[in-house]
């Protein structure tokens, strides 16, 4: 009898031990629960490793999956895609959710909206900061409240289409099946009416007092921090470890360099671009649109250089200094880190931004703009729990690229969101 006891005991706790794995909760005398599935492919270039990953995740019930996989992503949409195909819809549940630009474009119907890393605000605010003679090396961080990150909107896709030559747009729109832009949007707008308003209202509440500093995201970097997230399903818990990583974290340093900013401007920038250029809409198009904007609201000249390859970074970058025409550089992309630390040792006097990009012995002729993903994942994870719930399931996904640090960062931030929602959901809808 004694063992007969203790096996129930044991099958008691670890059936309590699994409810609180998977983010399970009591309301209104039902349980109603989220569970977070992840995956890390090992790979940012591999969509077929993205459609098999996200085939896994939509078998075992995955609602909505967010994708931060880069190329690998697009396997994520591709899945999505075949599964609506298959159950003869044309638009979700279930979604994806894109990452880094407005992705929402490239699989209409599949992605809900996107987790935007807002390069053009970065760029647009270094070249104002050059101009101003008020420019400063070392690491700008973005967030929220910056306006660095954010859920992409309707108007985020058209303006990034609006940004690109008009045999672009028409080629791309002809491969999607529009026969204009209007119709594109109007599909768009369409499939995020499948999403209740006040969905969209509760994100919009999340995000406002993330900007007010009323709910603070973890921003996991280490293996052991991320662990410890996926250990709960408690968001207030997780917020706990937020504060304590936040107080611990050395903060962001910038430079002042008074050589720098005394130099006698040109009216002139530069632009890099990684491989891919313009037209990929995503961090080359975003740049673009920065840098034109600082161009015609200050009146400047703005030259753009391609990158075909990897080896052409470090020539590019060089020609651009080596002139000593222009006021400040931009180079797209942590790809390009390590040349743009090389040739700003090279050229004390030349400014430069690199967009995601960082070393933390990066001369001080160069700012670094990084982005709070933690934050923009918060959101994210907040839409696909409340769409998961309010549609009756229970599971959401995340499919990543290589296991790295800094997608950490999304991971936990979605996680974070996925349990406000989960607890929003408990307090407002059941």
């Amino acid at each position: 009898m004694k063992w007969k006891s203790v096996f129930a005991l044991l099958v008691v706790g670890l059936v309590a031990l699994s409810v609180a794995a998977s983010g399970c909760i009591s309301g209104g005398g039902e349980k109603t629960g989220i569970n977070i599935l992840y995956t890390y492919t090992g790979s940012f270039g591999d969509p077929a490793k993205g459609k098999q990953a996200a085939q896994a995740q939509l078998q075992q019930g995955a609602w909505v999956i967010y994708q931060v996989a880069g190329g690998t992503g697009l396997g994520v949409f591709e899945a999505v895609g075949d599964y609506l195909k298959a159950n003869n819809k044309k638009m979700g549940p279930p979604f994806a959710i894109g990452v880094d630009s407005a992705q929402d474009w490239i699989k209409p119907g599949v992605i809900i909206a996107s987790m935007m890393k807002r390069v053009d605000v970065g760029v647009y605010n270094a070249v104002k900061q050059a101009e101003e003679n008020k420019f400063k090396g070392g690491v700008v961080e973005l967030g929220l409240k910056e306006g660095g990150v954010k859920l992409s909107t309707i108007d985020d896709v058209k303006a990034m289409f609006d940004s690109l030559p008009a045999d672009v747009r028409e080629k791309k729109l002809k491969d999607l099946g529009f026969k204009n832009e209007s119709e594109l949007i109007q599909f768009l707008e369409q499939t995020r009416k499948q999403v209740p308003d006040w969905i969209w209202q509760a994100v919009d509440d999340l995000q406002k007092q993330i900007i007010n500093g009323q709910i603070v995201v973890p921003k996991a970097t280490s293996k052991d921090q991320i662990e410890e997230l996926r250990k709960l399903s408690d968001w207030k818990k997780m917020e706990d470890y937020a504060k304590q990583w936040a107080a611990n974290e050395p903060k962001p340093e910038t430079y002042s360099n008074e050589t720098l900013n005394e130099r006698q401007n040109t009216g002139k920038i530069a632009i890099v671009y990684d491989v891919g250029g313009r037209g990929d809409l995503s961090f080359n198009d975003m740049a673009y649109m920065g840098a034109e904007r600082a161009a015609k609201e200050l009146g400047l000249q703005l030259d753009e250089l391609q990158s075909n390859s990897e080896n052409d970074y470090l020539p590019n970058l060089r020609s651009l200094a080596k002139s000593g025409e222009y006021d400040i550089i931009i180079a797209v992309g942590f790809m390009m880190t390590k040349a743009v630390k090389q040739v700003a040792k090279e050229y004390p006097k030349q400014r430069f931004v690199i967009i995601d990009g960082y070393d933390p012995e990066m001369p001080h002729n160069v700012q670094m703009v990084l982005f709070k993903e933690n934050e923009g994942s918060a959101l994210a994870g907040a839409l696909a729990a409340l769409i998961t719930l309010n549609d009756n399931k229970n599971t959401i996904g995340i499919v990543l690229g290589m296991e790295i640090p800094v997608l950490y960062k999304f991971e936990g931030g979605y996680r974070f969101g996925a349990y406000w929602a989960l607890d929003y959901y408990k307090n407002h809808k059941q």
